[in-house]
């Protein structure tokens, strides 16, 4: 199997938490799992070692990275200001069919339940509001930045408090948009986006 294949394996693993934060890779049973010598794993790994995706901790093993608290918040900052200036740069050319896609997307996310269908509607909302933003380089950053925070999407429990905030804040930020309030907007999406980037609560969406 080729390198890529099994390096995107293992990111899918990683970004949908089959693989946790702090888990073990093991060249060995990587191999014996995906039918290779240990030499593509190696590869693969490099690979994810190179994103981040992977560690080498102090005994040299792999491990799966995991975003602190702190490296949360650091990639929240990062995101409202990148996304901030999308949203600003787009909303003046928003126009009524597109802003009519996001609240269709808006609708469908807030009812969906499985976390890959989740990841694929707030990622198709947020794009719809940004694609206009004129700037392709800004698009790309934040895609990237996106993808860091792709595990949040795992912690969406159904009817948990988490996911109605979130559905409030999209309907705050369409709001703003068809008023062509661009301060206000932009305020939402920071909210938004710190809210998100926020220690998600283990008991969330559980029966009492």
């Amino acid at each position: 199997m080729d390198p890529n294949l099994i390096a995107d394996t293992l990111r899918h693993d990683i970004e949908t938490r089959a693989l946790p934060p702090d888990a073990v890779l093991r060249q060995e049973v990587l191999a014996e799992r995906f039918g290779v010598s240990r030499q593509p794993v190696r590869q693969a790994l490099d690979r994810l070692l190179a994103e981040g995706l992977v560690v080498r901790r102090s005994d040299r093993s792999l491990a799966i990275a995991g975003l602190s608290d702190e490296e949360g918040r650091e990639l929240a900052a990062l995101r409202i200001l990148v996304e901030g200036e999308a949203l600003r740069l787009s909303l003046p050319r928003l126009d009524a069919r597109t802003l009519r896609r996001a609240v269709r997307l808006a609708e469908d996310l807030a009812e969906e339940e499985e976390p890959a269908a989740i990841e694929e509607l707030d990622v198709a909302f947020h794009a719809a509001l940004y694609a206009a933003c004129g700037n392709a380089r800004l698009l790309r950053l934040i895609d990237g930045l996106r993808r860091e925070g792709r595990r949040a999407y795992t912690v969406q429990p159904r009817g948990s408090a988490f996911r109605a905030v979130m559905a409030v804040q999209h309907e705050a930020i369409l709001d703003a948009c068809r008023a062509g309030d661009g301060a206000a907007a932009v305020a939402v999406l920071s909210d938004h986006l710190r809210a998100a980037a926020a220690p998600a609560d283990p008991r969330e969406g559980e029966t009492p």
